[in-house]
C-alpha cells in the first residue's frame, strides 16, 4: 500500500490546541490534496493518510469564513473518514465504518432571515460537522435520533433532533451574553477579535456578583479606569450623585462655567439602549434589567460620539425580548446599611471638660472675682454630672440601621416574529440618616417585530422617584455637640438649647429640629420611548434608523419651620421659609445609519457605516421663595406673609441643538492586521456662533500576533497589539451665549425699570478638543489560564474653556475664554490567573489584579488665571492653576513643625530660611491628592453551584489634607472651644516649653493658616465587595415548586476600611457599610 505524507517544518508545534483555531478559506476547483496542503500551511499542522482509501485528486470547492479547522477538514474528507490526533501537531485521516444515515440539507439564518455564513453544524453523537456556506446552506450525513448542534459567534447555540426530515431551516437567536466575542458600542457592534479600541465589557451577572446597590458601584470594582471620587461631605447620601472620572480629567471643574442644566465636566457620557441619558437615570436603573455594560475609553472607541466623548463613554444595554414560551421572573433585593463612624475620634465627656479647662474656657480673661466664681460653679456642676456618668453619644441620634428593599417582576416571550418584554420594579430605599431616603419605581414595555428583512423594535420606559432629606439637619451638628450635655431635660423633653442657664446660650440642641415641621422633598417622573427600525436592503447593505422622545419633570419643596433656631435673630414676618423649584426637560433625538459588510478574496473583511444624528433639548426651571409663617404651620405657601423681600421668582430656559454626520470603516486582513477609522463632524449651539461645527476623528491599528505562523498557539492563545489616536470633545459645560443677555433689575423709579448685563457674548468661543493616544496589549496564555489587558495612554485637551475674572465695572464676575491646556498620562492593567481550573469537578479559583496610574498637568495659562488663584487662597482651597502643575496638587506653605521652646510653628521660606511668619508667597506643592497606584485585588471561587468573591481596593501613595486636624485639633477659635473636638486637640498639642508636639499650644485660639503640617501620606485598603452565591437549576425540588432556576446571593460592601490617615468622613451625611441579599426565581 502506497502511503503519502505531507510534513511542513514550522518554528513551533501546535499540538492539541491546533483544531481550536479558526481560519478563513476560499478554494475553487482544486484537488483535495492541495486543499489539505493549504490548511497545513495556514494552521501549522500535518496530515497522515492513505491515498488508497482517500481520493486525494477529488476536485473540491469550499468557502469558509473564520471557521474551526476541524469543521473545515471534516467537510472536505466527508463522513466516511475521521480524524485521529497523534502528537506534535500530527493528525491521521482514517476511514470509518459506513453508517446508515441520510444526507440532510438546510439553511441557517438569523432572526430576520439573513443568511449566516460560517455557522458550525455538528452531529452531537459523532462530533462530525460541517460549516454553512456564504448563503447559509449546509449538507451533513446524520442518522435518525441524532442531535444536530448549530453554533455561531454572537448567537445562542441551538440543538435539533433529526427525525428523517428532508431539510431543516434554523433561525439562530442573538446571544447578548456572548460579550467576550462582540463589542457593543451603542452605535455599532464589532467583533472583539478585529476591534482596535480600548474597551471593557461586563455582563449583568458580573455586575450583580459585586453588589446589588447600583451599577456604578459595581463598575468601579471591575474596571480600574472607572474612578468614583469620595464625597467627604455627603458620604452615602442616596440623593447625591457620585463624581466619576474615566482616565482622569479633561476640564477645569468650576461652577462659574456651568449653567443649571450642565453636568460635571469630567463625567463620562452615558448611553442607554443606543440613546444618550444622564447619570441619575443610570444610578436609579434597576440592575436586574441590565444585560451588559461597555466602557469605551480611547479615541478609536469614543470618537463615535465625537464632541461628547472626551471623558469616556459608558454604554448600558438592557435585556432584549426573546422568543419562546412566556417566562416570568422575580428578583428581590434587600440590604441593611449601617453608618460607618469609625473615623470619628471625638472626645468623651471627661476629656472634653478637661480640654476646655486647659484651653482657658473656664478662666475669665480679666480679674473679676464675681464672674470667676460663677464660672467655677458652672464648671463644678458639669464636672459633677460627668462623674455621675453623663456621657452622651450624639452620633447615634441622627443615624439608623437602614433597610432597603427592591422588587422586580419581568415577563418575556413571543414567537419568532413578535416578542415582548415587560417589567415592573419598585425600590423602597432608606438612608442611614433618619428620615432620609430615595424611593424609585419603574415600568418598561419592549416590543420587537421581525418579518423578512424588516426588524422593528420599540422600548418604552417610565420611572419616577421621591427623594427625602433628613429632618435632623447636618450630621456635623451632632459631631459638634458636647458629650457632657443631656439630650433631654428632667421632664424628658427636648430643649431648644443645651445650656440655657449656662455661659453659652448658642448651643442649639441638634435634636430640636426633629420636633418641628421642616422638610425637604423632591418628586420626579419621566418617560423615554426608543423606536428603532432595521431594513436589510441586500445581503451586504443594512439601513438602520432610530428616534427617541424623552421628558422628565421634577419638583422640589423645601420648608424651614419658623421655630427653627436659624430664625432667632430674624423679624417675626420673615421667620420660616418655603422654596419651590420646578424643572421640565424635553428632548428628541433621531439617527439614520447605512451599513455595508463584505468579504473580498477570502481575506479582506470590510465593514463601513455612514450615520447622521439630530438632537434638540429644551430645559426649563421655575422657582419661588416665600417667607414668614405662623408657628405650627406646614409647608403650604398660602400661609406665608410674603415673597422673599430680597429676591424675586426665578425662571430659566435653555435650548440646545446638535447635529452630526459620521463615517466609520473597519478593515481586517486575514483577521491578523486591523484598521479602524472614524470621522465625525459635530454641530452644536453650546459654543460660539462663529464656531458651530468642529471635526473629530480617530484611527486605530491592530495586529493579532497570535495568528501569525510560527507562534506556539498552545501557549499563546491571544496576543493583540493595538495603537489608536484621534480627537474627541466635551459638551458637559452647558451652553455659552453667542449674544449678550440683559435682565430687568429688581428696582424701579419714575424712569422705569433698569436692566443689567447677566451674560456677555463670546461668539468665537472654541470647542474643547482632546487628542487621545492609546497603546494597548491584550494577552492570553496557557489555554486562557492567564489573561491580561494593558493600556498606556496620553490625553491632551487644548484649548480649555476657563472662566477668566472680569473687572467689577462690567457687572459680571467671569467670562469664558479658551485658555491653556490639560495633559493626562496614565497606565492601566487588568490581569487574571486561574489558579485552579478543574472543569470536571466544577471547581475554579481565579485571582485578579487591576491597577491604574494617572498623572495630570496644566500648561499654557501664563498669568491669565491669577484671579482664580487668589480666590482659591481666600476661600481656603488647596488647588492652583499654574503651568507645569497638576489639578491634584496640594498647595501650602512648607512647615518644619512646632518649635518646642515657644510652641510656635516654623515655616520654610522660598529662600531656604526659616520663619515664624506665614507668607502665601512661600507656597509650594506639598503633596498630590491622587494615589500613585490604585486598583482592586480579587479572589473568585466557584464549586459546583456555589460562588464566592472577595474584592479589596488598594490605594498606595498620594497625600490627603486632613481637615480634622485643621478644624478640630487646631484652628479652634474661642467660640468653637465649647463644641466637641478631636481627641488629638487634648493629647497632642503643645502645653509647655520642651514639649515635642505636632500641634500648637492648647490655649491658642487664633486663626491658623494652612501649611504642610496638615498634609499626610495615605495608604488605604477597602473591603469593597464580598459576595457568596448559589444557583440551582434542573433540580427535582425546583420542579415541585414550579421554578426553573433559583439564584441566591449575599453581599457585604465597604465592610472594611484601613487607612494611614485618621480623618472624619461624611461630615454632613455619614458613609455606610452594607450587607445585602438577593433572590431570583424564574418560572
Amino acid at each position: 500500500m502506497r502511503r503519502s505524507m505531507y510534513l511542513f517544518i514550522i518554528l513551533f508545534n501546535i499540538g492539541a490546541f491546533a483544531f481550536s483555531q479558526k481560519i478563513t478559506l476560499n478554494l475553487n476547483g482544486v484537488p483535495l490534496h492541495e486543499a489539505l496542503r493549504t490548511i497545513s500551511d495556514k494552521a501549522n499542522i500535518d496530515f497522515f493518510y492513505s491515498d488508497d482509501t482517500l481520493d486525494i485528486n477529488r476536485i473540491v470547492n469550499i468557502e469558509f469564513v473564520d471557521t474551526d479547522v476541524e469543521v473545515i477538514v471534516s467537510n472536505l474528507i466527508g463522513s466516511g473518514f475521521k480524524l485521529e490526533e497523534q502528537s506534535n501537531g500530527l493528525y491521521l485521516i482514517v476511514p470509518v465504518e459506513v453508517q446508515q444515515g441520510r444526507l440532510l440539507s438546510g439553511v441557517v439564518t438569523d432572526e430576520i432571515g439573513q443568511p449566516l455564513p460560517g455557522v458550525t453544524v455538528l452531529v452531537k453523537e459523532t462530533k462530525k460537522g460541517v460549516s454553512t456556506d456564504f448563503d447559509g446552506n449546509f449538507k451533513i450525513v446524520v442518522e435518525k435520533g441524532q442531535t444536530i448542534v448549530f453554533s455561531y459567534v454572537g448567537f445562542k447555540t441551538q440543538e435539533v433532533v433529526f427525525e428523517n426530515q428532508k431539510s431543516i431551516n434554523v433561525k439562530l437567536v442573538e446571544d447578548i451574553s456572548a460579550l467576550e466575542e462582540v463589542i457593543v458600542t451603542g452605535i455599532v457592534e464589532r467583533k472583539k477579535e478585529t476591534y482596535t479600541g480600548a474597551v471593557s465589557t461586563f455582563s449583568g451577572e458580573e455586575l450583580k456578583a459585586i453588589g446589588n446597590q447600583n451599577i456604578i458601584q459595581s463598575i468601579r470594582t471591575l474596571d480600574p479606569s472607572f474612578i468614583v471620587l469620595e464625597n467627604n461631605l455627603q458620604g452615602s447620601n442616596p440623593n447625591v450623585l457620585p463624581n466619576i472620572e474615566v482616565r482622569g480629567q479633561t476640564s477645569i471643574t468650576n461652577d462659574d462655567l456651568r449653567d443649571e442644566f450642565g453636568a460635571d465636566p469630567n463625567s463620562p457620557l452615558f448611553i442607554l439602549d443606543g440613546f444618550e441619558t444622564d447619570l441619575r437615570s443610570i444610578v436609579d436603573l434597576d440592575m436586574n434589567r441590565v444585560a451588559s455594560i461597555t466602557i469605551l475609553k480611547d479615541a478609536a472607541s469614543t470618537a463615535l460620539y465625537g464632541s461628547k466623548a472626551a471623558n469616556g463613554v459608558v454604554v448600558v444595554e438592557t435585556k432584549r425580548p426573546e422568543s419562546g414560551k412566556i417566562i416570568l421572573s422575580y428578583t428581590g433585593d434587600f440590604s441593611v446599611d449601617a453608618p460607618d463612624l469609625t473615623d470619628y475620634n471625638l472626645m468623651n465627656a471627661s476629656e472634653k471638660l478637661e480640654y476646655e479647662r486647659l484651653a482657658g474656657m473656664w478662666t475669665y480673661y480679666i480679674e473679676d472675682y464675681s464672674v470667676q466664681v460663677r464660672l467655677d460653679s458652672l464648671y463644678n456642676q458639669k464636672l459633677a454630672d460627668v462623674r455621675r456618668g453623663v456621657d452622651t453619644y450624639w452620633l447615634s441620634e441622627p443615624t439608623r440601621t437602614a433597610i432597603t428593599q427592591r422588587h422586580s417582576v419581568y415577563a418575556a416571550g413571543g414567537s419568532d416574529e413578535f416578542r415582548f418584554n415587560a417589567g415592573l420594579n419598585y425600590r423602597d430605599g432608606q438612608g442611614v440618616m433618619k428620615g432620609s431616603g430615595r424611593d424609585t419605581w419603574g415600568a418598561n414595555i419592549d416590543l420587537n417585530y421581525r418579518k423578512g428583512k424588516v426588524n422593528i423594535s420599540n422600548r418604552f420606559y417610565m420611572d419616577g422617584y421621591t427623594a427625602m432629606e433628613s429632618n435632623y439637619g447636618s450630621f456635623s451638628n451632632f459631631a459638634r455637640a458636647n458629650p457632657y450635655y443631656r439630650k433631654y431635660d428632667e421632664n424628658g423633653e427636648i430643649t431648644r438649647y443645651l445650656d440655657e442657664n449656662g455661659v453659652r446660650t448658642d448651643f442649639v440642641n441638634p435634636l430640636y429640629r426633629t420636633t418641628i415641621n421642616s422638610s425637604d422633598e423632591t418628586k420626579g417622573i419621566g418617560f423615554r420611548n426608543n423606536l428603532n427600525i432595521i431594513v436589510d436592503l441586500t445581503s451586504r447593505l443594512r439601513l438602520n434608523g432610530g428616534v427617541q422622545l424623552r421628558n422628565e419633570t421634577s419638583e422640589r419643596e423645601v420648608f424651614i419651620d419658623p421655630e427653627d433656631p436659624v430664625f432667632d435673630d430674624v423679624s417675626f414676618f420673615e421667620k420660616g421659609e418655603y422654596r419651590n423649584t420646578e424643572i421640565d426637560n424635553f428632548s428628541y433625538m433621531a439617527n439614520l445609519m447605512l451599513t455595508y459588510r463584505n468579504l473580498f478574496a477570502e481575506k479582506h473583511s470590510v465593514t463601513a457605516n455612514l450615520r447622521a444624528d439630530v438632537e434638540e433639548q429644551n430645559n426649563e426651571s421655575y422657582g419661588t421663595v416665600a417667607v414668614g409663617f405662623p408657628n405650627g404651620t406646614n409647608a403650604n405657601p398660602s400661609f406665608s406673609f410674603s415673597y422673599d423681600p430680597n429676591a424675586k421668582p426665578s425662571y430659566s430656559t435653555r435650548k440646545y441643538r446638535r447635529n452630526n454626520i459620521m463615517g466609520l470603516v473597519n478593515y481586517a486582513y486575514d483577521n491578523r492586521y486591523l484598521l479602524d477609522f472614524t470621522y465625525r463632524l459635530d454641530g452644536s449651539t453650546a459654543f460660539g456662533a462663529n464656531e458651530k461645527y468642529s471635526p473629530f476623528w480617530s484611527v486605530g491599528l491592530g495586529w493579532n500576533i497570535h495568528k501569525e505562523r510560527g507562534v506556539n498557539s498552545s501557549v499563546i492563545n491571544l496576543l493583540r497589539l493595538k495603537q489608536t489616536f484621534g480627537y474627541t470633545g466635551n459638551q458637559n459645560l452647558g451652553s455659552v451665549a453667542s449674544t449678550s443677555v440683559y435682565a430687568y433689575g429688581s428696582t424701579i423709579n419714575e424712569f422705569g425699570a433698569g436692566v443689567g448685563l447677566v451674560t456677555l457674548a463670546n461668539p468665537n468661543l472654541e470647542w474643547q478638543r482632546t487628542f487621545d493616544m492609546n497603546l494597548g496589549l491584550d494577552i492570553a496564555l496557557f489555554n486562557n489560564r492567564l489573561d491580561g489587558r494593558f493600556n498606556l495612554y496620553r490625553k491632551n485637551t487644548d484649548p480649555l474653556v476657563v472662566p477668566v475674572s472680569l473687572a467689577a465695572s462690567t457687572g459680571l464676575t467671569s467670562y469664558p475664554l479658551n485658555v491653556g491646556r490639560l495633559e493626562v498620562k496614565g497606565f492601566e492593567a487588568i490581569v487574571n490567573y486561574k489558579i485552579i481550573n478543574d472543569m470536571k469537578n466544577r471547581f475554579m479559583w481565579r485571582l485578579g489584579v487591576t491597577t491604574a496610574i494617572v498623572n495630570m498637568q496644566y500648561d499654557g495659562f501664563g498669568n491669565q488665571l491669577q484671579e482664580l488663584d487668589e480666590e482659591a487662597i481666600q476661600s481656603g482651597s488647596l488647588k492652583r492653576y499654574k503651568d507645569g502643575f497638576s489639578p491634584d496638587d496640594i498647595w501650602a506653605v512648607p512647615s518644619l513643625g512646632i518649635d518646642p521652646a515657644t510652641g510656635k510653628e516654623v515655616f520654610l521660606q522660598n529662600n531656604g530660611q526659616t520663619s515664624f511668619v506665614h507668607n502665601y508667597d512661600d507656597e509650594t506643592v506639598v503633596g498630590n491628592s491622587r494615589p500613585d497606584l490604585e486598583g482592586v485585588i480579587s479572589n473568585n471561587f466557584s464549586f459546583k453551584d456555589f460562588t464566592l468573591g472577595i474584592n479589596l481596593r488598594y490605594r498606595l501613595g498620594g497625600q490627603q489634607f486632613n481637615n480634622a486636624l485643621f478644624n478640630k485639633v487646631e484652628n479652634i477659635s474661642y467660640s468653637e472651644v465649647g463644641f466637641n473636638q478631636d481627641k488629638r486637640a487634648l493629647y497632642d498639642r503643645w502645653q509647655q516649653p520642651g514639649d515635642m508636639a505636632m500641634f500648637k499650644g492648647i490655649t491658642e485660639t487664633a486663626a491658623v493658616p494652612i501649611s504642610s503640617r496638615f498634609v499626610q501620606d495615605e495608604n488605604l485598603i477597602i473591603g469593597e465587595s464580598v459576595n457568596l452565591g448559589y444557583r440551582a437549576s434542573n433540580k427535582k425540588w425546583l420542579d415541585v415548586l414550579g421554578v426553573s432556576t433559583l439564584r441566591f446571593n449575599a453581599y457585604m460592601n465597604n465592610i472594611l476600611r484601613a487607612s494611614t490617615v485618621l480623618a472624619e468622613r461624611g461630615l454632613d451625611y455619614p458613609f455606610a457599610r452594607s450587607v445585602s441579599f438577593s433572590i431570583n426565581a424564574s418560572f
